[in-house]
Order: C-alpha cells, then sequence, then structure tokens
C-alpha cells in the first residue's frame, strides 16, 4: 500500500482541512489513532464525505457504488462514533465529523486502556496542534453566576442554568478526559460522571449510547455539584446554540491541559471577568487557593492577590469563609469576543489556518 493510497492518510488529511484540526504527529502516531478507530474501508469512505450531510443515496451516487453496500457501512460507522447521522426531510443523512470536539468524544463507549495510552501519546506530540495556535479558541469559560457583583449584568450566553432551562431533554455523560486518565493510571479526585449534555427536543438521548437521560433538576444538582467541587465551567465558543457543558478540572481536561501543560495562549477563551478581593475583609486564610486550577491566587502580605492567570471561572469565592471575592468585569480592552454563533466560529477559525471550507462542504 503506497502512502497515496493509504485510507488513514487520506483521512487524515482531509480530518486537518476542518477548522477544528486534526494535528499531524511526526512519527505516525495520529494514524495509529485513525487504525484503532476506524478500519482501512470505513476510513475511506470517512474521507470522502460531507460536514452538510448527505443521504446513502446522495453518497453512492456520487462515489459510484452500491446503494445497500454503502448504508450498512454507514450505520456501522455512526453506530462506531465515527460520523454522524441525523433524520431530515429528505432521510435520513450521513456527515463527516471533526476530530474534536467530536469523534474523539463519541469514541467515549470504545476506550480501553490501549487506546487510552495512543491518545495520551498523540496529546503529547501534537499539543493539540492548529486547534489551539489560532483564534478563536474552541471552549470558552463559563463563571459561577452567583458570585459575579450583583449590579453587574449578566448576559444570556454567560448564564449556564439559562442553557439548562430553556431545553427540553438533559443528559449527562462520563468525562471522556477522566476516563482516559483513570485508564493510564493518573486517575483524579474529581467525579467523572460530570459532562452535562442538553437538546431544544423532548427524548433527545433515549437510545444515546455515551448519555443516560436525566431531568432538567437533576442537570441542575450535578451543575451545583459540580461548582462546589471545585470544576470549572466550559463549553462551545460561541453565543448561541450551547448544547453541553464540561467541568472540567486541569489534571485532565484536554481543554485546560492545553493552557497549562502544552502552554497553547489559544486554548480557550477566558470569560469576561475576573476576581477581585475586598482587602478589608480578606482574612488570609489561603482557603482559596487549592481551589484555583491556574495559580492565580497567592497571599501577599496577608491580603489574596490575584494575578494575569485568572480565567473568570469563580470556582474559588465559593469557599471564601469571608465572602472577600467577587467576579468583576474585565476592562473593556481586555473582553474576549466570542463568536455569535457556530457558522461564525466555523469561519473565523478557517480563515486564521488559511482552511477553504467549500470542498467540504
Amino acid at each position: 500500500m503506497t502512502e497515496s493510497d493509504n485510507p488513514y492518510e487520506k483521512l487524515a488529511e482531509v480530518l486537518d482541512k476542518i477548522p477544528n484540526a486534526f494535528p499531524v504527529a511526526e512519527d505516525g502516531t495520529h494514524l495509529r489513532v485513525l487504525e484503532w478507530i476506524f478500519t482501512p474501508e470505513e476510513a475511506d469512505l470517512a474521507s470522502k464525505l460531507k460536514m452538510k450531510g448527505e443521504t446513502a443515496e446522495e453518497i453512492a451516487i456520487r462515489l459510484n457504488l452500491d446503494k445497500k453496500e454503502v448504508e450498512e457501512l454507514l450505520e456501522t460507522m455512526e453506530s462506531k462514533g465515527q460520523i454522524s447521522a441525523y433524520y431530515s426531510e429528505e432521510g435520513r443523512k450521513y456527515a463527516l465529523m471533526e476530530w474534536i470536539v467530536g469523534i474523539y468524544e463519541e469514541q467515549l463507549f470504545r476506550m480501553d486502556e490501549e487506546f487510552a495510552k495512543l491518545i495520551e501519546e498523540y496529546f503529547k506530540k501534537t499539543k493539540f496542534g492548529g486547534l489551539m495556535e489560532t483564534k478563536p479558541p474552541v471552549h470558552r469559560v463559563i463563571p459561577v453566576n452567583k458570585v459575579i457583583k450583583t449590579e453587574i449584568e449578566i448576559h444570556p450566553f454567560e448564564e449556564v442554568e439559562k442553557f439548562i432551562e430553556g431545553a427540553k431533554s438533559w443528559g449527562v455523560r462520563d468525562c471522556i478526559c477522566k476516563v482516559q486518565k483513570g485508564l493510564i493510571g493518573e486517575e483524579c479526585n474529581y467525579s467523572k460522571t460530570v459532562c452535562l449534555v442538553f437538546a431544544p427536543v423532548e427524548n433527545y438521548f433515549q437510545n444515546d449510547k455515551n448519555t443516560k437521560p436525566i431531568t432538567k433538576e437533576e442537570s441542575l444538582r450535578l451543575l451545583r455539584h459540580a461548582e462546589d467541587s471545585g470544576l470549572v465551567h466550559t463549553t462551545r465558543n460561541t453565543q448561541d446554540s450551547v448544547y453541553y457543558i464540561c467541568n472540567c478540572c486541569s489534571c485532565c481536561c484536554g481543554i485546560l491541559r492545553g493552557l497549562i501543560e502544552f502552554e497553547k495562549p489559544h486554548a480557550f477563551a477566558k470569560a469576561n471577568y475576573v476576581m477581585t478581593v475586598d482587602e478589608d475583609s480578606c482574612i488570609g486564610c489561603e482557603t482559596c487557593l487549592d481551589r484555583c486550577q491556574f495559580e492565580a491566587l497567592e497571599i501577599i502580605d496577608g491580603i489574596c492577590n490575584v494575578n494575569e492567570r485568572c480565567v473568570g471561572c469563580g470556582v474559588c469565592a465559593l469557599v471564601c469563609p469571608e465572602d472577600a471575592l467577587q467576579l468583576a468585569k474585565r476592562k473593556t480592552d481586555q473582553f474576549e469576543k466570542y463568536p455569535a454563533t457556530r457558522k461564525d466560529w466555523v469561519e473565523q477559525k478557517a480563515k486564521a489556518r488559511n482552511i477553504n471550507l467549500t470542498e467540504l462542504m
């Protein structure tokens, strides 16, 4: 098999043309990742799919293949979390998924120790490549609303509770980052079942192999539990159409590791808030220090000080016994510009990475 005929090489090239990127490892580790997820036949077909989605008949005609055989293979690939599938007025459609957030996360139910070790090797060798080297970041931090100063106006896209309240279906997943770390012997002390998902239609998660359906009330309780545990809320870096909340720790989360471990400045967007300290109330007890995932707090002359590493998550303020910590708006020139829609994000990321999306759509 020559390199030009290698289905994994083809798929890797296609996935890296998506704005989310699929970084190449010089030693070929990225190909071994794809080999674990896809058979050669699956990789070949995936490399020829479009992101917009097509029916099996449309795909078969375009590729000059047998419709029944194509449909059977597509259904197998969807069941293995390799592609997405959905129903439309034209029938069931199949679409190419991005690597992150997409194919990787959908391997949750398949992940074993072998894959976990391979993924760790891949992440360390590529350090997330094009995904975290350009703006806009793939994720953004959402602040803990109850520690924002009361006089400050909070926009709807900054209120995590609004996403949950506005949904019609709710679910919870194991965090794939925590599962992956646990399988390589680096399990952390935080709860593993903390990834919240929601949808605008009823019974959306009933047949989802990765998701346990729960109620709105259970979603809100899990959200509070994550905050109380010291986990950081992150979600897709757009102002609309937010359908998941990751509750992240810096020891496991790929997004947070991007900044802390791999020093990628565009790993995620900070919240447009920063922690402030009421010096008259602060007693320098250091209770808040261990809560910060980013080493953004330090005690100087008996008073808590906040440095430039603060991402505006707010979890430190929840444990302050004197209520001396509160989130305030950042200065206007420090504001993050969150893309309004998913389409805006894709276009901005494609431009930043010098990618032409036409052939993938």
